[in-house]
């Protein structure tokens, strides 16, 4: 009896925290605002906290700034800055994040925005505002202009760094809108990825600027207590004022699926008055939501699954009839590895709807003799409705030399595969592994029959025990009869 207890109790003792790690403990992170969406489509949504109430951006601000910047302006021009970079409203002090430049330096567009992203630079913003703006207010309305395109209805900047202004505010799910918007302009990415920028020296400014990138989902910084560098990290943007607290907006890409988080309002009374815990939990944060949601929130499915068309064939001109099919040159879509992987709402609706998706050949090489076997013909867009869901590259199955005889007809290059959900998913070649979810999920079903079959077996011994000790009773009672 006391084994099969003892073996009870492992046996809880193994399932408990299998069942615990299945669930991820938002409430263990204190930050006020929190948003956690896809990447690609911020409508959906993974996890709220007060994500429309109106917070104050603090260098956060910077993403609009840069945006504005490469949609403005070019990157490549030269200016001299003046005395804006001390400040023009509000004079800077040696406790702003500063870039390090002087009046009467000329340096690059290019130098700036790298100032102003890498290292947060206030004076960095107020150069590109004047000069890509005409103005700062001038520039001020071009970022509230553009936070109206993207739909960022709760948000409204005054100035082009975040310096505190009661009347300079936004909200967690704005932010996340202008990251994902920001993640579709390739330049923003190089800029904001980037871990160190070099700004040579000048007449005016002796020494070289070395900027380092102040997001430690990147770069790690001696000292710090922890490593807060994550292997999938794109970019972000942190932010910090005394009453912004600490911020940050940032975005990760694993395995095809891309998430953003959007952090606000992180103070040390939160922390137990531990400065540098306070300054290191949104990195330390990000990185848990991103496995969490990189483990739970995404579901595959394979090409295979789908029934997608592999085989396409076209007319190839200047050929060899001899070396054609049907007059055809037939050429096969590389989908045996093919996975999409996207949210599960997605992944649902994409399998519901298979039977609608269709193929689109888009040819990037000629189709004309001579053509080797193998040889790239272009690619295959799988769509459903009007969304690209995956593509495939699309191979020459056989070579095809060249002969004197007519050209083969040209085919329409879409091929019909009788699939309309309204987003598009994510592409991962390679196959899907098991989650960490998944296992979790296997363990407590094993663990549970095993412990279903223990007890059974206890109840069975016990009733056997049972009526072995009624058996001999009864033969006890016989013999007492007898002798007696």
């Amino acid at each position: 009896m006391k084994r099969i207890l003892s073996i009870l109790l492992v046996l809880t003792i193994l399932i408990i925290p299998a069942v615990a790690l299945a669930d991820f403990d938002y409430d263990s992170i204190p930050t006020p605002n929190i948003l956690v969406v896809d990447g690609n489509d911020t409508s959906v949504v993974f996890f709220e906290r007060n994500a429309d109430q109106r917070v104050f951006p603090a260098s956060t601000t910077k993403i609009m700034t840069t945006l504005v910047a490469l949609e403005h302006g070019n990157l490549d021009d030269t200016l001299t800055v003046g005395d804006e970079v001390l400040g023009t409203t509000i004079k800077f002090t040696e406790l702003s994040s500063l870039m390090g430049i002087k009046p009467g330096e000329t340096l690059t567009l290019r130098d700036l925005v790298y100032g102003l992203m890498l290292v947060s630079g206030n004076d960095a913003g107020e150069a590109i505002a004047k000069y890509v703006g005409g103005s700062i207010d001038g520039f001020v309305a071009l970022m509230n202009q553009k936070a109206q395109e993207i739909g960022m209805s709760g948000t409204h900047f005054t100035n082009p760094h975040g310096v505190h202004s009661d009347d300079h505010y936004t909200t967690a799910r704005d932010m996340a809108k202008l990251m994902a918007y920001a993640l579709t302009k390739d330049e923003f990415v190089k800029i904001a990825e980037t871990k160190t920028y070099n700004v040579p020296a000048n007449s005016v400014r002796p020494t070289e600027l070395v900027l380092l990138n102040t997001d430690r989902m990147l770069n790690a910084v001696p000292g710090d207590p922890v490593n807060t560098v994550y292997p999938y990290a794109i970019c972000g943007k942190t932010g910090d004022t005394p009453m912004a607290g600490k911020c940050f907006v940032v975005a990760a890409e694993k395995d095809g699926a891309r998430v953003i988080i959007t952090m606000f309002g992180d103070k040390a009374e939160m922390y137990g008055g531990d400065t540098v815990t306070t300054n290191l939990a949104r990195f330390v944060n990000a990185a848990a939501i991103f496995e969490e949601v990189f483990a739970t929130g995404y579901q595959s499915v394979t090409a295979a699954e789908l029934g997608l068309q592999k085989i396409f064939t076209t007319g190839v001109v200047n050929a060899n009839e001899a070396d054609l099919k049907d007059g055809q040159l037939a050429m096969t879509a590389q989908i045996d590895s093919l996975t999409i992987r996207s949210t599960s709402g997605k992944i649902n609706n994409i399998k519901a709807s298979a039977g609608s998706i269709t193929a689109n050949v888009v040819l990037t090489t000629d189709a004309q003799a001579p053509i080797a076997a193998g040889q790239s013909m272009g690619i295959v867009e799988y769509k459903l409705g009007e969304d690209v869901i995956c593509k495939a590259d699309l191979i020459a199955d056989f070579a095809v030399s060249t002969g004197s005889g007519e050209a083969a007809p040209q085919p329409e290059q879409t091929a019909i595969v009788p699939t309309s959900p309204d987003d598009t998913p994510l592409i991962d070649k390679g196959r899907k592994d098991w989650s960490a979810a998944d296992t979790l999920t296997l363990t407590f079903v094993l663990l549970a029959v095993l412990l279903v079959a223990l007890i059974v077996t206890f109840i069975l011994s016990e009733r056997k025990r049972r009526y072995e000790r009624k058996r001999r009773a009864r033969a006890k009672q016989r013999r007492q009869q007898y002798y007696d």
